[in-house]
């Protein structure tokens, strides 16, 4: 999605930047959110809002299995191991049978993030309005609202978990590597083909977010006030947790995470980043995580280590200190 030249400024394929970027000039800063409460905990869809909303929410119906089994997941490495050391027909089997299941898994992801890419555009369009009528779209869309927020909060959590299990990708390229001796057996879910257009999905360790931001810059190209919702989002988060408008603890993680995803999401697919010049209130964001009343430390971690420019330099210096 996004291109930088060694040593230069990054550039959008597919994205004209000064429409992006003039669309964005009188964006908003988070105390222009000041008076902005969305009720996350109770809005439910307007008229206008519903058919978007219930599309939305099919997809998100299959969060909780997703998250099942992301957290269930077992890695095939010993038998794997094995079968590599000490080859044999028992060995091999085994560890290809092992492999089934785990790829089962997989398959559940992959299917899932091509399900969030067809279903974003249609949200972020409805939401994507001129900087100058964004804060008022967020207050007469909350239900909307609300489905990205919760699709920023899953996207957080489902990388966050697949960042504890490295050995996923090990395990797909091994499924890849013994496929061709096992191609006859009935149980097989993922062939060949199939196999071949998972595997980049595998191997990154932020899989959710890179789905997401590709779909992000597709629409992107056809509505260049998408960047608008993703800054107005952070900034309205910021706004809202910074002056207390929440009472629950559960409710302030939930809108943090919201605002975290927002900002890497923004970072993605924005041509020259969210550290660098860009309207979300970046070092207010990473003050306030810094001094939350509940611990923040992993979405600290999130805006560092699954953005694609905090090591740019670009990025200021007075930007990359706060996280020392």
């Amino acid at each position: 999605v996004i291109f930088r030249a060694e040593g230069g400024s990054p550039r959008a394929f597919g994205v004209n930047q000064d429409l992006v970027m003039g669309s964005l000039l009188s964006s908003s800063k988070s105390s222009d959110y000041a008076n902005l409460v969305i009720d996350f905990d109770n809005v439910k869809p307007s008229s206008k809002e519903v058919e978007i909303y219930n599309q939305v929410q099919k997809i998100l119906d299959q969060c909780p299995k997703v998250l099942s089994l992301i957290n269930e997941y077992k890695d095939c490495t010993q038998l794997c191991s094995k079968a590599m050391s000490s080859p044999s027909e028992e060995s091999e089997e085994k560890a290809f049978s092992a492999l089934l299941k785990s790829v089962k898994s997989v398959k559940v992801f992959y299917d899932f993030s091509n399900d969030l890419k067809k279903c974003v555009p249609v949200l972020l369009n409805e939401l994507s309005k001129p900087a100058e009528e964004t804060k008022q779209t967020l207050q007469d869309q909350q239900a909307l609202v609300k489905q990205f927020a919760n699709i920023l909060d899953f996207v957080l959590t489902f990388d966050q978990i697949r960042m504890m299990r490295p050995h996923l990708s090990n395990d797909f390229s091994y499924y890849r590597r013994y496929l061709p001796k096992f191609s006859r057996r009935p149980d097989i879910d993922v062939k060949a083909d199939e196999a071949s257009a998972m595997a980049l999905f595998t191997a990154r360790h932020c899989p959710m977010m890179v789905s997401l931001s590709s779909a992000t810059a597709e629409c992107l190209e056809q509505n260049r006030h998408v960047t608008n919702a993703m800054s107005a989002m952070a900034n309205a988060c910021l706004a809202m947790l910074k002056n207390k408008r929440f009472s629950s603890v559960d409710t302030n993680k939930y809108v943090a995470r919201a605002m975290v995803g927002a900002v890497v999401l923004f970072d993605h697919v924005y041509p020259s980043g969210v550290f660098y010049k860009s309207p979300v209130d970046i070092k207010g964001i990473i003050k306030f995580l810094k001094k939350a009343e509940f611990d923040a430390v992993s979405l600290l971690a999130t805006i560092r280590y699954s953005s694609k420019n905090f090591k740019h330099e670009t990025t200021p210096s007075s930007i990359t200190d706060l996280f020392d």
